[in-house]
């Protein structure tokens, strides 16, 4: 028998010595211990996040202070326009419009006004600054998404 024979004859476990050394029931008494601390370790973990971190929370607010609403934003709403709020006039069957109200401005174009923040019916006949985001008009010539309303 050549060298090549005697390799592919002998079993794979003569080959590498040190497979003999451990049996199925240490490395399953070594795997449970392993899975063992680590359940005990990430209990323990948890229980000590939850104990020293539970009434500090990121978002607390003071009680002194109201929490910010999309008509507080001035970030968010940086087009704005003046002038008095109207309603707008129902449209005929099958005609297209944009926005529900109509803010009319002293020698300038109206704007068309639609809000899903501010409830702009509040607001009709009065003199008032409008803040929001221009949108794209298909028909009018300024569309705004009303966030904020000021009465002047």
């Amino acid at each position: 028998m050549n060298d090549m024979e005697e390799t592919a004859s002998t079993p794979l476990h003569k080959k590498i010595p040190f497979i003999h050394q451990f049996s199925f029931d240490s490395i399953s008494k070594v795997l449970t211990i392993v899975l063992v601390v680590s359940l005990l370790g990430g209990i323990g973990t948890g229980y000590f996040l939850s104990t020293n971190s539970g009434s500090k929370t990121a978002n607390q607010i003071p009680l002194n202070q109201k929490p910010a609403t999309a008509q507080q934003d001035s970030r968010t709403f940086r087009d704005f326009a003046e002038g008095k709020i109207v309603k707008k006039p129902e449209p005929k069957q099958g005609e297209y419009t944009e926005g529900t109200h109509l803010l009319t401005r002293d020698g300038a174009m109206p704007v068309a006004l639609t809000s899903s923040v501010v409830d702009l019916s509040l607001y009709e006949t009065k003199k008032v600054k409008v803040f929001g985001e221009t949108q794209k008009a298909l028909k009018e010539g300024w569309l705004m998404d009303v966030g904020k309303v000021e009465e002047i």
